[in-house]
């Protein structure tokens, strides 16, 4: 397996090392219970140094991407980020990504660890002149700390009036050590919270100095196991359980990030989906019998299978089970009651509006 550069770290502090995506990364340190709450009412840190980091540089940038996603490149300007996908000729994802405008010749990408290679081959197999992209995913740190007080933690170590002033989805590079750091007000758990993205060299000491700046605020590590409890209560998608290949953005209530009226891959088939509708349709389901969640589990409304839970988990803030449903469209609407087949058993849920949780901002 990968290490990432804040492996000796993640093993001092007793993390619990899994295998995830071909990287040994911690799934929690002390419980995925506790540092989901931390994040919810204070502040964490999560070592996501195994995502993927792509640079598009040149004259024709800008173009380039316009052809490769199914979102405006309009809603971009220069200091400011999107949340995007890309697509196949039929509609199915390929990976959804972030895209930093940092000017008009250049972007900074990230995406899934499990996809780096298969994007970069994409992109590259769709390459247009003047432009040149590099994959700088091995030699870049990313480290999320999230949460209410994250803003806190870091006025102590960057310029308080830039981090004050930052908005969501925007981002600046400021320095750290001597060192250039791109900071970003986003993140995936639902809290307001901060992407930091820095060489691998420096990622041990930004680490220790965000755990000691915050310490007066209960800061501590949190790992994967968190990191997927507070997406799913934000209802935010995971590539490969919401949307993969064989999924299209509108089955994953993605169908917003279909606005470009530019000629993009996959263009004809997603704008006819939008207008029509697709097989199938994401709810919020929420267990109101005893039961935990998992993906694959059968969905059932009046007896028959309509689909099936893509992810699912006994929330740590409302101390039940939740899930992402992804069944036949057109059977279920808000308030509907539905059932999960766990082993034999059919234990009821309801279809509640999304999200679980609201953007904490």
């Amino acid at each position: 397996m990968k290490r990432t550069p804040l492996y000796n770290i993640h093993m001092e502090s007793s993390g619990r090392m899994v295998d995830f995506a071909g990287f040994a990364m911690p799934v929690f340190y002390t419980s995925i219970i506790e540092e989901h709450m931390i994040i919810r009412s204070s502040a964490g840190l999560f070592d996501v140094s195994h995502m993927g980091e792509i640079t598009v540089k040149g004259d024709s940038a800008a173009l380039f991407l316009s052809r490769l996603i199914p979102t405006s490149m309009s809603k971009l300007e220069p200091g400011k980020g999107m949340y995007t996908l890309f697509c196949f000729e039929n509609g199915g994802v390929i990976d959804d990504l972030f895209i930093f405008m940092i000017n008009e010749k250049s972007y900074y990408l990230v995406v899934n660890a499990s996809t780096v290679d298969k994007d970069f081959a994409w992109m590259q197999n769709h390459i247009i002149p003047g432009v040149e992209i590099e994959n700088i995913s091995d030699s870049t740190a990313k480290i999320d700390i999230q949460g209410p007080k994250s803003a806190m933690v870091l006025n102590k170590i960057f310029d308080k009036k830039k981090i004050d002033n930052l908005k969501r989805f925007h981002f600046y590079f400021d320095d750290f050590t001597g060192t250039e750091i791109m900071i970003s007000n986003t993140g995936y758990t639902g809290e307001r919270g901060y992407e930091l993205f820095i060489e691998n060299s420096k990622a041990e000491s930004l680490w220790e100095r965000l755990m000691l700046e915050g310490a007066e605020y209960g800061i501590k590590p949190a790992g994967l196991g968190a990191r997927d409890t507070l997406r799913l209560e934000a209802c935010y998608s995971l590539y490969g359980h919401e949307i993969n290949e064989q999924i299209n953005p509108l089955e994953a209530n993605l169908g917003w990030l279909i606005n470009s009226d530019k000629e993009y891959i996959g263009r004809s088939v997603l704008e006819n989906l939008k207008k029509n509708g697709s097989e199938y349709e994401q709810f919020c389901l929420e267990l109101t019998g005893r039961g935990v969640l998992h993906e694959g589990y059968k969905v059932l409304h009046n007896g028959e299978e309509i689909g099936c839970i893509t992810s699912g988990i006994y929330s740590p803030l409302f101390k039940k089970g939740l899930a992402l449903i992804r069944v036949k469209r057109g059977v279920l609407s808000i308030g509907d009651k539905a059932e999960v087949q766990i082993r034999d058993k059919g234990i009821e849920g309801e279809i509640v509006k999304r999200p679980f949780y609201k953007f904490n901002g």
